[in-house]
């Protein structure tokens, strides 16, 4: 740089060279908000694509005898070239659209994080509909794992050899929507491909005992030598969950929830920091809790985890809030927050929700990219890249994937941090503008907009997690 500056010094005068340099600061200024300061290196999140391999049902039969290598070839002749729309999980265009854009943005990235629902709603119903393997037999389920298998193996190549930490959703199962079979077909099925994302080197010891169980496993974080990436299939946790393929549901959600409380214990007694990864946000379900029938607001709260697991959970977040430095999940499809406090009610910690791939719940397709610092390891901005025309995209190569925003710069704020995630939420309830405009907009990923009567539900969950502080938020304003 100063070689070339030197080169040219004599034909420009010391005003010219002035200007120069202030708009080349400006520019720089203007794109450093993606990657936080210069110094920060990058990480993808991305959650709940939903995968949908019967578009059309007729060429899905072909793909139960196909080995996963020869799918994306069989796909792209039998698939509709226009990429799914609102109301509808991921097809084939809309799949090799965004992992298109993941594949551009993991080229400077460290590694990205995959935070659960590989494949479609209803899928043991949408595989009947279609093969006539009938749900919960032995067809239906090694379907279900081969579509998954697929859809690891196409983000591994997406991510272009980079790590990959994958939590498992709720319709990741071969068994049905929050159907996880612990010690199943399902889980031993994927076990090997999860391990070929993360890296083996960097797997607890125990990991194949702990996946099988459930879904769960520790791993050494790619980057940050200190720190523990605990992954957790929470969807063993939601009212939501049964165990008709096996009988062992129950006792492995309590079995998970031991494993994690003494693995944040010996993190803490080691010095340790923990990043946590998981599928379902903790607290209170705010879009069921608005549509809930019942005679009073306090019986229409809706959680998000079953108790115990519910206040366990919730528990060890506080416990050992200095130990976890970083939350990630997702679930709800949208641009979200929940703030994580200590056991005194101080606010310590985000657990930061993506939006979907999938459009199925009415937003458009996005995920995040993280800056980070590798020397203290604080996350310090996130950017969402999402796709802008959706509706008029005729085919894959149309899609417009653009940045919809950068959090610092959309509220103000220095960064992405507990602090600057707070002061956002502090203007929602009640709404102050622009913020609470801002957030009720890039909540749906610009796809129309949050109902400002909705909000304050929606405030209520992100700031507070126990059912009684959200009833006192949200009930008794």
């Amino acid at each position: 740089m100063n070689h070339v500056l030197t080169s040219v010094a004599p034909r420009y005068t010391p005003s010219m060279r002035r200007q120069i340099f202030t708009l080349l600061f400006l520019a720089f200024v203007a794109l450093a908000p993606a990657r936080g300061t210069a110094a920060d290196s990058v990480f993808l999140q991305i959650s709940d694509i939903h995968f949908d391999p019967f578009d059309p049902p007729s060429g899905a039969a072909a793909l139960s005898e196909l080995d996963v290598s020869s799918w994306t070839a069989h796909l792209a002749s039998q698939a509709s070239p226009r990429p799914a729309g609102w109301g509808h999980d991921t097809n084939f265009p809309l799949l090799e659209s965004a992992l298109a854009e993941i594949a551009r943005a993991a080229t400077t990235a460290d590694f990205v994080l995959l935070t659960g629902d590989l494949i479609a709603h209803d899928f043991p119903e949408l595989t009947q509909k279609a093969l006539g393997f009938a749900p919960g037999t032995a067809e239906s389920r090694a379907f279900a794992a081969k579509t998954t298998l697929y859809v690891i193996e196409r983000v591994r190549e997406a991510a272009g050899g980079k790590p990959v930490f994958l939590t498992l959703g709720n319709t990741d199962s071969g068994c049905g929507d929050y159907r996880i079979d612990p010690d199943g077909p399902y889980l031993d099925a994927t076990r090997a491909a999860v391990r070929q994302l993360a890296g083996a080197d960097r797997l607890a010891a125990d990991f194949d005992a702990t996946y099988r169980a459930g879904g769960y496993y520790a791993a050494a974080h790619p980057t940050l030598a200190n720190v523990t990436m605990l992954v957790i299939d929470d969807a063993l946790w939601s009212p939501e969950y049964s165990d008709p393929c096996g009988s062992a549901g129950g006792e492995a959600g309590a079995a998970m929830l031991e494993w994690l409380g003494r693995q944040l214990a010996e993190a803490q007694a080691a010095g340790r920091r923990v990043w946590l990864l998981h599928h379902i946000p903790p607290g209170i379900d705010a879009y069921a809790t608005l549509r809930a029938k019942e005679a009073t607001c306090r019986a229409r709260i809706v959680p998000m985890l079953a108790e115990p697991y519910a206040t366990g959970f919730t528990d060890l977040l506080a416990r050992y809030s200095s130990t976890i430095a970083a939350s990630f999940s997702g679930h709800d499809h949208h641009d979200d927050y929940r703030l994580l406090r200590d056991t005194a009610g101080a606010v310590v910690g985000v657990d930061k929700i993506v939006p979907a791939i999938s459009p199925i719940f009415g937003q458009n397709p996005g995920f995040h990219i993280f800056s980070y610092d590798r020397t203290s390891g604080a996350v310090t901005d996130f950017a969402t890249r999402y796709l802008a025309n959706l509706g008029t995209a005729q085919r894959a190569s149309d899609g417009q994937w653009r940045e919809e925003y950068v959090f610092s710069a959309a509220y103000g704020a220095t960064g992405f941090s507990p602090s600057s995630a707070e002061a956002m939420w502090k203007q929602l309830l009640p709404p102050t503008e622009p913020v609470a405009s801002t957030f009720r907009r890039l909540y749906p990923v610009s796809h129309g907009e949050l109902g400002a009567a909705d909000l304050p539900a929606y405030a209520c969950a992100i700031g507070f997690l126990r059912r009684e502080d959200f009833a006192a938020c949200y009930c008794d304003r």
